[in-house]
């Protein structure tokens, strides 16, 4: 009797497959297997050689990174390259806090206590921000006190205390809550529950310098995006002893629902040395010095998988520029893009650097307090002979001015209608494609081809690219402004190729001054009130190149930006509509200031 391969997932080719197979055997060769009871029996047979074949396909699946589909299954993959997919991270924010004290036998000294809270409100929602540490401060002759650059962190202060059990190998503990922040994670070791003295374990990634005595802890995630956290075994980490008190504190985070928030109010409790809180707190202030950043979300399937090889390829050290983005977005997860590269390729070279720029989500630039904190973590992986160097990125905002044409007798829908249905498939086409990033390329044809797929009713439409640089000057101070796009401007002769938003500057602080070109110059003028003609106030402010896609400014002493935070717009018409970003610039598409006009034919 012949033997068939059964590969197939299929479930009646399986089927047809037994049905030869029992024909081949000269018992069955006339038999009439349709409506037979052994017909029935091969149904039976084909299903459950399907739904094997499925699972085995599946359970084989699961054991690679590429392919597996469960989370639990993605984590234990990346585990076997050492790498730990990252916690939810809590939005963090610096303030000061100026408060006075009043009573009798005032203490010296007083203690904010870590969990003390601070309160936000985003979108109407109540938010809470907390202290992971003690913070101490003196008391002022005036009673007053300040606890200046206080770092606090969204979300709810959970602390609990363990009891260590008689144990072999290595005593761990799960923490039953999602959302954890491990890096919130503080733990502290009482040698009994009667114990007013502890040791401070700390947090490991990996075993480097890790010794027999040394008091630290591994955290892992496990099933159910919980964490587990690992005690040392008496080799690698400190072995801890049955009875000791193990008291461990950590957040639970809402990620990025509150990045952006800047105003905190405290609501929480000051005590002195021996946690007495027999005083009258009034506060005075809470002035925000950094604005709430870096919440994100628990690391996704897709970032796992991106991530792991290439930390794996780093092997915690940083020498290629890959290394670097690596590390960097294990550092800092809420990144939009990442690009870094040799101060070798910048003009003028800069040897022995390594530049990021970093993009970070729902905000243009990084601030100089989280540039410092992100630089003192990669120089723990740098090699000696290389400076690790943050950079902002380059940002090049693409703005559309699009007439488009449409047949109202194809259609029900009125032009507003349309037009947002062209604003949401152009917003979903740039979502989907590489073009908002750094070395995307915005591609023209593409754009026009979505705006007609639109709606049927639309038949053909007329774009406008304008490339738009914003700037923040350096207010009441003489500078020198260069802003290199590396996209040729048209330099049509007829038409201005670069205009900017109204300003105030020194030499001229009762008027209103704007920027344009003339040739191969920048000149500044200013509009009469009376014909609203141009009048030049400086023919030679700066000069344009209109090739290389640069503008230099000189000289310019501004006193006052174009809108509320002082920003000024500068615009400029490129030579070829396809739009592409090098190195550290950055392509954003910003429709909202695009414009969409509707015309019926």
């Amino acid at each position: 009797m012949a033997y068939n391969q059964l590969t197939s997932l299929d479930y009646f080719e399986i089927k047809n497959a037994l049905r030869d197979y029992l024909r081949a055997n000269s018992e069955f060769t006339d038999y009439d297997f349709e409506g037979s009871t052994l017909g029935t029996l091969l149904d039976v047979l084909a299903y459950n050689t399907y739904y094997t074949s499925f699972n085995a396909n599946m359970s084989v699946n699961e054991t690679f990174l590429d392919s597996a589909t469960l989370r639990d299954n993605v984590v234990a993959r990346a585990k076997e390259l050492g790498y730990t997919p990252r916690s939810a991270v809590a939005a963090a924010a610096a303030v000061n806090l100026n408060v006075t004290l009043s009573g009798v036998n005032l203490p010296q000294s007083v203690f904010l206590k870590r969990g003390n809270s601070f309160l936000t409100n985003v979108d109407e929602t109540v938010y809470q921000y907390v202290l992971l540490d003690d913070v101490q401060a003196n008391v002022l002759p005036d009673n007053s006190i300040n606890f200046t650059d206080i770092k606090i962190y969204e979300g709810l202060y959970i602390s609990n205390t363990y009891t260590v059990p008689a144990y072999t190998g290595s005593y761990s503990i799960i923490l039953q809550n999602q959302n954890i922040d491990t890096s919130s994670i503080r733990i502290n070791v009482y040698e009994s529950s009667n114990s007013s003295s502890f040791q401070k374990f700390v947090q490991s990634d990996n075993i480097l310098n890790v010794g027999a005595t040394s008091p630290t802890y591994f955290v892992t995630e496990v099933e159910d995006e919980n964490y587990k956290i690992t005690f040392g075994d008496g080799i690698f980490g400190k072995k801890l002893i049955a009875g000791q008190v193990v008291e461990i504190s950590y957040l639970t985070t809402n990620a990025d629902a509150t990045n952006g928030a800047s105003v905190f109010t405290y609501n929480g409790l000051i005590a002195d040395v021996a946690g007495n809180t027999n005083f009258t707190v009034a506060v005075n202030s809470v002035t925000t010095l950094t604005k709430a950043f870096g919440g994100a979300g628990i690391e996704s399937i897709e970032s796992i998988k991106q991530n792991a090889p290439a930390s794996f390829g780093a092997q915690n050290r940083a020498v290629t520029t890959l290394d670097y983005e690596a590390i960097v977005r294990r550092i800092y997860p809420a990144i939009s893009d990442i690009i870094s590269y040799g101060g070798e390729e910048d003009n003028p070279p800069e040897y022995g650097k390594v530049k990021v720029a970093i993009k970070p989500r729902e905000l243009s630039f990084l601030s100089s307090y989280t540039k410092n904190l992100i630089l003192q973590e990669i120089k723990k992986y740098a090699v000696a002979a290389v400076t690790p160097e943050i950079v902002d990125p380059s940002i090049i905002f693409v703005e559309l001015n699009s007439r488009v044409y449409y047949d109202q007798s194809s259609t029900n829908l009125n032009s507003n209608q349309l037009k947002e249905r062209v604003i949401s498939n152009l917003t979903k086409y740039i979502q989907l494609s590489d073009t908002e990033k750094f070395g995307g390329k915005f591609r023209y044809s593409k754009a026009i081809s979505t705006i007609d797929a639109s709606d049927k009713a639309i038949k053909s439409n007329l774009t406008d690219i304008i490339m738009r640089k914003d700037f923040y000057p350096a207010l009441n101070s003489s500078a020198y402004y260069e802003f290199c796009l590396s996209n040729p401007f048209d330099d049509d002769i007829d038409t201005q190729t670069l205009v900017s938003t109204g300003f105030v500057v020194q030499q001229y602080p009762n008027n209103i001054v704007y920027l344009e070109d003339r040739g191969s110059k920048v000149v500044l003028y200013r509009l009469d009130s009376q014909t609203g003609d141009k009048i030049v106030l400086n023919s030679e402010q700066g000069e344009i190149d209109y090739v290389k896609g640069d503008v230099r400014l000189y000289n310019l002493n501004i006193i006052k930006g174009s809108f509320s935070d002082n920003k000024i717009e500068i615009r400029l018409k490129p030579q070829y509509n396809d739009i592409i970003a090098k190195r550290q610039i950055y392509l954003d598409v910003d429709i909202e200031k695009s414009s969409f006009t509707l015309i019926q034919e």
